[in-house]
C-alpha cells in the first residue's frame, strides 16, 4: 500500500396618494364640491419580519444580525418596517418548523433549501402570490415579465406562484482538474473519452510522474463526494434527481449508475486509486494529496488562493488545468453549474401584512438596493472604476462592515442596466503567482463548462416535490440514495467497489430490488406521470442556458 505526504494546507413602490369619496352630506352654498378629493395624509407604513441565517459570522462591534448597520439602512430606506429573525444555517427547519407550529414564523422566509419549501407548501403553510403582485408590485412584476424562467421557477403544482426567486448568472461551480505537466512529462494528452482517462490515471499511478523515484502518486481518488460523483455525471448520472429521459420517457437512471459503478471498480481493482477511499468521507485527504504533488485528477469547487499556493510551495512546476469531462456512451456533460435562477424565498401563509411583504420584495428589486447590500456605500466601501465597477477602497474595513451583510441581499437579482461586472477576475491579481494561476483556471473552466453542447447531466433542474407518502417511500432506501452516502455514493455501491465477488452488474440487481420492494415503482410512476401532464411546468437542466 503506497504512502500518502499529508502536509496540512495550510422596488420601486410608487407611493399613490390615497383617494376617497368625500361624504355626501347637504349642500352649504353654490361653491360646496363633492366627489373624488385628494387626501394629503401619508400612506401608513407596512411592517413584516423576515429571516436572516445566522452563519456565526457576525462581527461583534458591527452589532448583532437583528440590529446592525444594514439593518438600519433597510429600515431608513425600505417603504416597510423590517424586523429581522436570525434562523440558524444549519438545518433552519428546526426552529422554523416550532415557529410555524405555534404561529409565530416571520411573514417572510427566506430560504435556500428546496425541501424545506416543499415541506411547507404541502402542509398549506405558504401563501400564493400571485394577485399580491399582479396588483400592488412593480419592480418585481417587471422582472418577472421579463424574464419567464422566474415564474417558471416560483409556480408549484396547482399552478400559483410561490418561491420568490432570485436572478444571477450561469457561473462555473465545480472544476475537473488535471496536472497537464503529468501527462506532458508522460507524453499523453488530455483525455477526452473515459477510457483514455482510465489510462491516463493508470499511467500516472504507475510510472512515477513528479520524478521523485517513488511509488507515491496516484491518478485519481474516490475521496469524497466530488471524486465520487464526478464519474457519475461523466456516464450521465443526473445531477439533481434519479431520472433521465429517454425515448420520450422518463426512467431512473439505472443504466447510467451501473456504467459508473462499473468504471469505479475498475479503477479499485487495477490499484488506481488508494483503497482507503472510503474512510475519507469529507474528502479532505483526497484534497491534501492533491495540493502535495500526489493526485493527477481532482474533482472540487474552484481552488482558493491559499491553497493554490500551498500545491506551487509543494511544486513550483505544477500545473493544474480545467479539462471537459471526458466522453462515456452516454454522451458528453459539464460539471455542476450554478444555475442563473434560484428559488430564496417563500410567504408565510399567515402573514399579516402581505401587501408589506411586497412592498419589501419591490424595495430588494432596485437597483439601489443592489448596489448598496452588494457593494455597500459608494465613497465609503467602494469607488467607481471606468466600467461603472465597485473598487473596494479599504479591504480592512470591508471585512469588518460588510463580511456578514450578503444574506441581507438574498431575493436580490442582477438587473438590466447594470454594469456588467467581473467581481470574481477582478479580485485576483496578475502580481500574485496564485491568483494568477487561479484567474487562469477560472476564465478557461468558464470556457469549456458554460455551454450548452455540453450540458450539466440529467433532465430536471429543479425536482418537483412529491407527496408525503411517496417522499417516506425514497427516505427509507438510504442505502441506494446517493444523497445519503458521506461519501457520494452509496453504500450498496462502495460494497461492490471493493468486493472481488460483487459485480456493478449485481449491486444494481439488489439496489433495484430494495428500490421496487420498499415501493420505488409508486415513485416512479409518479414522475412519468407528472411529467406527462406537466411538460410545459417542468424545469430541465437546459433552461439555464437560455437566459441572456
Amino acid at each position: 500500500m503506497k504512502k500518502r505526504l499529508l502536509v496540512v494546507s495550510a422596488a420601486v413602490i410608487a407611493l399613490t396618494s390615497i383617494s376617497f369619496l368625500a361624504a355626501c352630506g347637504k349642500e352649504e352654498d353654490n361653491n360646496a364640491t363633492t366627489g373624488p378629493q385628494a387626501s394629503n395624509a401619508p400612506e401608513k407604513r407596512g411592517k413584516i419580519t423576515t429571516t436572516i441565517y445566522d452563519r456565526g459570522n457576525m462581527v461583534p462591534e458591527e452589532g448583532t444580525l437583528d440590529k446592525n448597520r444594514w439593518t438600519e439602512w433597510i429600515n431608513k430606506n425600505s417603504p416597510v418596517d423590517v424586523i429581522f429573525v436570525p434562523i440558524p444555517r444549519t438545518k433552519p427547519e428546526d426552529k422554523l418548523n416550532v415557529m410555524f407550529a405555534s404561529g409565530e414564523a416571520p411573514d417572510l422566509i427566506q430560504e435556500y433549501d428546496g425541501k424545506n419549501r416543499s415541506s411547507w407548501y404541502e402542509s398549506k403553510q405558504l401563501m400564493p402570490l400571485d394577485d399580491l403582485i399582479a396588483k400592488h408590485s412593480v419592480e418585481f412584476k417587471a422582472l418577472l415579465e421579463r424574464n419567464p424562467l422566474l415564474r417558471k421557477f416560483g409556480t408549484r403544482s396547482d399552478g400559483k406562484l410561490y418561491d420568490i426567486a432570485a436572478l444571477g448568472k450561469l457561473e462555473v461551480n465545480w472544476v475537473y482538474l488535471v496536472r497537464t505537466d503529468w501527462l506532458k512529462k508522460l507524453g499523453l494528452e488530455v483525455p477526452k473519452t473515459t477510457d483514455e482517462l482510465f489510462a491516463a490515471a493508470k499511467a500516472m499511478t504507475e510510472k512515477d510522474p513528479d520524478g521523485n523515484g517513488k511509488n507515491d502518486t496516484y491518478g485519481m481518488t474516490l475521496g469524497g463526494g466530488y471524486n465520487q460523483r464526478i464519474i457519475e455525471f461523466m456516464f450521465g448520472v443526473p445531477v439533481f434527481s434519479n431520472y433521465n429521459m429517454k425515448d420520450g420517457n422518463l426512467q431512473y437512471s439505472w443504466e447510467n449508475q451501473q456504467a459508473a459503478l462499473a468504471f469505479k471498480k475498475k479503477l479499485f481493482q487495477e490499484n488506481v486509486i488508494d483503497k482507503d477511499f472510503a474512510a475519507d468521507t469529507t474528502g479532505d485527504n483526497a484534497k491534501r494529496d492533491f495540493l502535495n504533488g500526489k493526485l493527477g485528477f481532482y474533482a472540487g469547487g474552484m481552488p482558493s488562493a491559499i491553497e493554490m499556493e500551498t500545491l506551487l510551495k509543494n511544486d513550483p512546476n505544477a500545473v493544474a488545468t480545467p479539462i471537459i469531462l471526458p466522453k462515456s456512451q452516454f454522451g458528453q456533460f459539464s460539471p455542476p453549474l450554478t444555475s442563473p435562477v434560484q428559488n430564496v424565498a417563500v410567504v408565510n401563509a399567515k402573514a399579516k401584512d402581505p401587501v408589506a411583504v411586497i412592498k419589501y420584495l419591490d424595495f430588494m428589486t432596485r437597483e439601489s438596493s443592489l448596489k448598496a447590500l452588494k457593494w455597500g456605500i459608494e465613497g465609503e466601501h467602494y469607488k467607481l472604476d471606468a466600467k461603472g465597477c465597485p473598487q473596494v477602497i479599504d479591504p480592512v474595513k470591508n471585512k469588518k462592515e460588510r463580511s456578514y451583510a450578503g444574506d441581507y441581499g438574498m431575493m436580490m437579482s442582477n438587473l438590466p442596466g447594470m454594469p456588467v461586472c467581473d467581481t470574481r477576475v477582478d479580485a485576483l491579481s496578475d502580481s500574485v503567482p496564485a491568483q494568477k494561476e487561479l484567474k487562469r483556471i477560472l476564465l478557461e473552466a468558464r470556457k469549456i463548462y458554460l455551454t450548452p453542447d455540453r450540458p450539466i447531466s440529467g433532465f430536471f433542474l429543479d425536482v418537483p416535490s412529491i407527496p408525503k407518502d411517496l417522499d417516506m417511500i425514497v427516505q427509507s432506501v438510504p442505502n441506494i440514495q446517493t444523497a445519503a452516502s458521506k461519501t457520494g455514493t452509496p453504500d450498496e455501491y462502495v460494497k461492490a467497489i471493493v468486493t472481488q465477488g460483487i459485480s456493478a452488474e449485481q449491486a444494481i440487481k439488489t439496489s433495484q430490488d430494495i428500490w421496487n420492494k420498499a415501493g420505488g415503482t409508486k415513485v416512479d410512476e409518479w414522475f412519468q406521470n407528472w411529467y406527462k401532464s406537466n411538460k410545459e411546468k417542468a424545469i430541465m437542466v437546459t433552461d439555464i442556458y437560455t437566459l441572456k
